[in-house]
């Protein structure tokens, strides 16, 4: 999958569906979903995704926020360049 300019292998990819996407990038566990309890969009058009990238081996937090996009593929650009992977 590329997401920017950078690939996210389909191994390492372990849920990625409309509404939730779970994948492990450079020793990172990066999690976005729409099923959360942060409210609406603030735009009909536009989904509230929740977005998390986190260290696999220390469990330290390089992004935790939500964000409204058009949809999950923005999601997880935003999640990624908010942890400056990209």
């Amino acid at each position: 999958m590329k997401i920017g300019n950078r690939i996210i292998q389909n191994r390492n990819i372990e849920v990625n569906t409309p509404d939730h996407f779970e994948a492990k990038y450079k020793g990172l566990h990066i999690y976005v979903s729409s099923d959360h309890g942060h409210g609406k969009a603030a735009h009909a058009h536009l989904t509230r995704y929740w977005m998390e990238v986190w260290n696999c081996e220390n469990g330290i937090c390089d992004c935790q926020t939500w964000e409204d996009c058009r949809d999950i593929n923005e999601a997880i650009y935003k999640a990624m360049e908010g942890a400056c992977l990209l």
